[in-house]
Formats: structure tokens, sequence, C-alpha cells
């Protein structure tokens, strides 16, 4: 009796200690959620109910909670003013973005993930963000995915005429009426709904995002914690709330609805149990085949997938659209990327760089280019890293057809060939100082021809003092000895300089005629030269691996005839390759117009047993010290850069014609630029000051700048040129002063002088075989610039320029 009244009582206690904390609770404040019509995530039903994930989810985690939970639905526009008006606390069913993030909080786990797609009327002829170049495109106020588009063709450089809509429903009633070309809004929004408004969905998608609840920045974060806490727990069981109501409102209503068995199908039920009950034992035997083959199929799978993730080659699959499907380690590692960063994300915006896409046209015709692969089946080009490095590629790439034959992926295998690319360009030069070799006896005949000129016209002149005419006749000739000079000056340098390719639109024919012109003193008297220069066609190349080309054929044609000399022949003619012409060894590979460049000689020929290896790197048959082996390997590199084709013809005895077909542009070469030269020249009253180290440069130029009306303060020293500056800097007008001075650089003394007068205009006169780049001027202030040996024509021109601007 007395446990039994202990008993009786601690119930007592514990009922009324219950009792009081229950009664004692708070009620819970009011959680308002804001919602808009964008079904099956939210909206409102026949009743005004919210219905929806987003309702479900919330109301779920309410009644754990002991929330009180009301929905506010209106506009997406009104829903976003609503937040920031605190009239209610949280909005559903929004993405992220950096701008949002400045007045919303955010919680961490997404609900649904979502694309961006454009949506036509049926029969238009959009199929990529290019073809929306200068049309309209609807987009809806304050939406994620039109932000997304608009920030995708600004970086793609598409100009679009971007219309704002206060509905996603009048997204498309503007193009259902016509008034827009297109529409942009969410994937599943508009596959629901497309039919509705007679669209079609275009195969343009963009920009995948999640999409989360969010409420006013500062305010219930505490809530947002709490939904990440159930939204990270259910997401993690595959049968959970979460998934479950994914389920059901993502499509799957059809398994509530009701089924009607017919009585007839009952009857049968008993034999197909019969029936069922005699397959078992075969069904058995059956599965357990497949576990072993499914066990053999898993471990070929992995292979695959070892063999794959740890090649030592890129390996990359992407769609027709050039978006990534797959990229394997070596490549995530060499681009600096995450699967999560670079798939779905089109090549164009990630590895490929502007420069390269633009060579290939892939900006331009990427239908052309991601529909046709195999125009791009072998390719080398330059791609960029996350971190901004590039990197040298060599591609293979594969089309990869569906079971009907249809195009519709393709799988890249790229090489990485950087330091080879390197090393190439390496050889390349140190071929060019070979074949300088090769000139050097023709260049000191040259040189010596021009100085035996003005030595000879500046003795007439002594001898002709007292008559002004020939005096005039003698210094014209030894201008023009000066001019040849110059011009063979720049084409060794040209020839000779270490730098990157870079491609232009020029004439093969001045190339040739030069190059001809600088091997003829070089030859011997046993060899004759003949040329047949007919083509005025225009190429994109690069003009000295032009240059490169034709010194390096000719070069290899003096060699074989060098003992019993011969006859060098050189043609540049125009001509077609048609489709059935194509795929042989002596032709392009693909139909077209092509320069014909041709170098033959009547030489030794070579053997046919190795005329398969002449192009290989390093493979000579000239005796020791005669050559490295490098200039048919770099021609044929070179030739091969320029998208064209190289073959070598032979006969042991009767000598070897290469021929070099490159790709003739289809439009115009630019006009010729102004002859300055024929401008009239006029000169001023203004003062220049002139620094030089050498006294004869300043002694002339002074003299003849003053003959043209200008006041000359010259100098040889930089630091007295400057401190003159200073004590009169505004009497000065213009400045022209050499690059290489001792002590102080021409540079040096324009930062010193720009520092008194940043306005005051300075030429820069230079003797360096680089010429100074455009960026490098205008870095150090400098207006103009002019290379020596300077002509006096030129530079007085230059000076009014300066001066008149």
């Amino acid at each position: 009796m007395k446990y039994t009244y202990s008993i009786v009582c601690a119930i007592l206690i514990l009922y009324v200690t219950n009792f009081q904390a229950v009664s004692g609770l708070e009620p819970s404040p009011t959680l308002r959620v804001g919602i808009y019509n964008t079904p099956p995530f939210c909206f409102t039903g026949p009743d005004g109910e919210a219905l929806g994930i987003y309702p479900d989810l919330i109301n779920k985690i309410a009644s754990k909670e002991h929330w009180k939970v009301t929905f506010t639905s209106s506009s997406w526009s009104e829903g976003l003013e609503q937040l920031q008006r605190e009239e209610i606390d949280l909005i559903a069913h929004i993405g992220f973005s950096e701008k949002r993030q400045r007045t919303m909080d955010f919680n961490h786990e997404s609900v649904f993930d979502e694309w961006g797609q454009i949506f036509l009327k049926p029969g238009t002829s959009i199929e990529s963000i290019q073809d929306l170049e200068g049309l309209h495109v609807a987009v809806e106020e304050n939406d994620m995915n039109g932000h997304n588009f608009i920030r995708t063709t600004e970086s793609m450089g598409v100009h679009c005429n971007i219309v704002i809509m206060p509905t996603r429903e009048d997204v498309f009633r503007a193009v259902q009426a016509g008034t827009v070309a297109a529409g942009v809004t969410s994937q599943h929004f508009g596959l629901r709904h497309a039919r509705d408004f007679k669209l079609v969905a275009s195969s343009i998608q963009f920009s995948p995002f999640s999409l989360f609840f969010a409420s006013k920045k500062g305010f219930h974060g505490d809530k947002l914690t709490v939904i990440d806490t159930y939204l990270h727990r259910w997401k993690q069981v595959y049968n959970s709330y979460y998934h479950e109501r994914l389920f059901y409102w993502m499509g799957a209503n059809a398994a509530y609805e009701k089924t009607v068995i017919p009585r007839w199908l009952t009857n049968t039920v008993g034999a197909i149990i019969i029936i069922s009950a005699l397959l078992a034992a075969l069904s058995r035997a059956l599965n357990n085949k497949v576990k072993k083959k499914t066990r053999e199929l898993r471990s070929q799978k992995k292979q695959y997938k070892d063999l794959v993730e740890n090649a030592n080659s890129i390996i990359l699959r992407m769609d027709k659209s050039g978006r990534v499907l797959f990229l394997n380690r070596f490549g995530l590692d060499l681009f600096g990327y995450t699967r999560d960063e670079i798939y779905g994300r089109n090549i164009l915006d990630m590895i490929l760089s502007p420069e390269t896409a633009q060579s290939y046209h892939f900006i331009t015709a990427d239908k052309k280019t991601f529909k046709l692969p195999e125009d791009y089946e072998f390719m080398e080009n330059e791609n960029i890293c996350k971190d901004g490095r590039t990197v040298s590629i060599q591609w293979s790439n594969r089309a990869i057809n569906d079971h009907q034959g249809h195009f519709h992926e393709i799988l890249c295998i790229g090489t990485d060939i950087t330091q080879r690319r390197q090393l190439e360009a390496s050889l390349s030069h140190a071929q060019k100082i070979e074949a300088i070799g090769t000139l050097a006896g023709g260049i000191a005949h040259d040189f010596n021809n021009i100085l035996t000129i003005i030595f000879g016209y500046t003795d007439l002149a002594r001898l002709y003092l007292d008559k002004p005419d020939k005096i005039k006749d003698a210094l014209d000739q030894i201008s023009k000895g000066g001019l040849r000079a110059k011009e063979l000056i720049s084409q060794i340098l040209t020839f000779s300089r270490r730098s990157e390719s870079k491609q232009q639109t020029l004439q093969p024919l001045h190339i040739v005629k030069e190059t001809i012109t600088l091997l003829r003193p070089a030859l011997p008297s046993t060899i004759k030269i003949e040329s047949v220069l007919a083509s005025k066609s225009t190429i994109h190349a690069d003009p000295t691996q032009i240059h490169q080309i034709i010194m390096n054929l000719c070069t290899n044609a003096y060699h074989a005839m060098e003992k019993n000399g011969g006859t060098l022949r050189v043609a540049l003619t125009d001509t077609h390759i048609r489709d059935n012409e194509t795929g042989a060894a002596q032709s392009p590979s693909k139909p077209g117009d092509y320069i014909l460049l041709e170098v033959s000689d009547t030489g030794c020929g070579i053997d046919p047993e190795i005329i398969e290896k002449i192009f290989d790197p390093y493979f000579t048959t000239k005796e020791r010290g005669k050559g490295t082996g490098l200039g048919l390997s770099v021609v044929h590199g070179i030739v091969k850069d320029h998208k064209g084709h190289i073959h070598a013809q032979s006969l042991p005895g009767k000598g070897t014609t290469f021929r070099v077909y490159l790709p003739v542009l289809k439009h115009d070469i630019s006009s010729a630029p102004k002859d300055i030269s024929r401008e009239p020249i006029t000169g001023g009253d203004e003062t220049i000051l002139v620094v030089d180290d050498e006294i004869k440069i300043t002694e002339s130029l002074s003299q003849i700048l003053s003959r043209h009306g200008y006041t000359v303060k010259a100098f040889t020293d930089a630091a007295k040129a400057i401190e003159f500056f200073q004590d009169a800097p505004d009497t000065v007008d213009l400045i022209l002063t050499d690059m290489t001075m001792p002590g102080m650089r021409g540079s040096e003394l324009t930062r010193e002088i720009l520092r008194c007068r940043p306005k005051l205009p300075v030429i820069l006169c230079s003797g360096d075989i680089e010429p100074l780049s455009v960026e490098y001027l205008q870095e150090s202030g400098i207006a103009d610039y002019i290379q020596k040996p300077i002509m006096m024509g030129n530079l007085l021109q230059k000076i009014r320029k300066q001066l008149d601007g």
C-alpha cells in the first residue's frame, strides 16, 4: 500500500508539472512565406490553399518545430518587394546571385536545380545564342534566368535587344504575338507551359543554378538554419519526405489515381501465379548468370574508368553545342578546373582562347563547327587554363553517333605540346642562323657594292665642287646607296629575328622577290636562277616564316648543285584542287584555291629510300658541319601551321622539286598604305631640343632642322639637356632624343621631362634591332617613334604632325 501511494503521487506531480509547462508556452510568432505561381514548386489551389514542393516542405518542418505558417501569393516582382518591406519573412523558389546576397540571406541546402532555356515560335531558325544577334528577346523582370542570359550574351559578344516583362506568362505571350523573336525562362516552367502558348523549346540551354529559401538580409537566419538541417537530413535518405514530395509533384501523380481492375483479370491471376511458379527455377538460374555477368561488366567498367582517368592525355567529351560532358583527371589538373566548374559549360567560355576561336571561326560559325567535326579531325591550338596560363594542345577529334547514326557528341583526345612548341621555336631560330651563314658571302658582296657606290660618288662630289648639278647627282646616288643598305639590313633582321608567329594578310609575291634578291649574289656563277612569279593572290601568314620557307628550300637546292652547278627555278602560281584530287600524297587534303610555290634544282636528287624521311628533325644527308638537319623539318612545321601542304618529288641524278600549297584568302588585300614620302615637306619656327650621344648626328640634325626654320638646342649629354630644359621648360616645343645613350636612356630622359611638362611631345629615335612596341611607347609617354637610319623627309613630317596636333 505504501508503494502504491508513492507511485500515485509521482504520477500526479508529473501531470501537474507537464500541464504547467504546456500552459506556460508562449505562442510561436507566425512565419509569413511568400510564394508565386510556378507549379509544381509553389502555387495556389482553387480553394486558396498553398500547394507545391515548397509549401509541403515548410509545412512539414513547421509541424515538427511548432511554427505557425501563413502563405502570401503574389507576382515574382511583388514578392521581392514584400520581402524588403518586411511584409513577408521568407520567399520560396529563389535563385542565388551575388547581387541578391547584398540584400538577402539564403539557406545553404538547395531545394531544386534549374537551367535557363530559350523558347520560340515553331519554324523559327534560331539554333544558337549567336543567332540572336540584333533580335528582341523577352525576359522576366528580376528573373535569375534573364540575368544569366544577359551575362552569357555579353561574355560571347552577342548583342540582343532585351525586353523586360512583368511575368513569365507575359514573356510567352510576347513571343506568341511576334513582338519578340525569343523568350527566356526556366526550363521546367517552359517545358510545362510552352504548349499552352503554341511555342517550342529551342536547343539553347545555359547557366544551371540552384533554388533556395531566402529572407531579408539580417532577418530570420535561425529559421533558414533549421530548414537547412531538415533538408540536409532528408537528402541523405532516398525514401525521405523530401524525395517523396519531389516524386509526387514532379510527375508521379498517376500513382495516386484509382485503378480499376477488370473482372476477367482476376480470373487469370491464378493461372499467372502457376506459370510464375514454373518459371521461378529458370529465373533463379538466369539470375545467377546475370549476377556473374554484372560483376564482370562492373570490373570491365572499373578498368575502363581507371584507364581513362589515369591516362597521360586529355580525354574530353562534349555535346554538339560544345558543352563539356566529361573531362578526365589529367585534363582537369592541366586546365585547373573542378568537374562542377566545367561540366555543362561551353568550351568557348572555358578553355578555348578568343584568338583561337576567332582564327578557327568558332564564334561566328559554331553550328558548322560542331555539326561537321570531320573538318576539324586533327588540329593544334592555344588553350587557356583557369589561372590564365596558355598551353598548346594537339587535338584528335572524332564524332560519336547514336544508334540511329545521328551525330550527337564529340570525343577529343588532347596532348600537351607546349614544351614541343618551345623547342620548335628554338630549332627554328637555330636554322635561321644556319641559313644566314649561307647568305654571308652574298650579304658581304652586296654591302661592298653599296660602299663602292657611296665612296665613288663621294669622290666625284669633291671633284665637282664648282658644278652644283654634278654634286646633286652624286648626292642622289649616295642617298640611293644608303637606302639599299637600309633595306638589306631590314631584310636580314626580319629573317633572323626571334619572335612569335604573327599571321597577317600578305602577298607572297613580294617576299619571294626579296628572297631571290638576297640569294642571287650569294650563289656561285655556276648556278643560274630562273623565276616565274605569276601569282598576286593573298594568304593569311607570318611573313618571316614564309621568308624562311623560301630561303630553306633555295638553300637546299644550292647545296644539291654546289659541286657541278645547274639551274635553280622558283615559280609562284595559282592553282585549284578539286575534290577528286584530294587525299593523294602530292595534293592537299581539302579542295579549294591555293598558291603553289615550286622550288626546283637540277642537282644530284634524293634516293627514293630516304625521301620519306627528309622532313624528320635532324635527318640530313649532308657532311658533318654542312647542316643541322633542321631545315626541312622546320619548313614542314610552318606549312602545317598555315593549313598548307608540302610534297617533294625527286629523281636521282636529275634533280628535285619541292611543291608548297598555301590556301588563298577569299577577300582582296587591303589597299596599300599612303606613300608619305611624296607628301610636301614643311618646316616651322618652333624650338626643338635634340639629344644624341653621337656628335655628328646632332650636328647634321641641327643643320637640317635649322634650314627648315626651326630653332635647335642640341646636346650630346642627356643630363645637360635635362638641366637646360629645367631652367627654361616653356621655351621648348618638342623633344627629339636617341634611345640608347651612355648614362641615361631616352626613356628615362622622357620621364624627367614629362614631370615638368606632361603634354610636351617627344619623338624617340632608335637603332636597336627590335622595334619598340606601341604599348611601350604609350607607357613611357612617347608621342612618336622613328627607326634609324633616319630619313629626313619622314622625320620632318613626324615633327610637323606632333607640333600641329
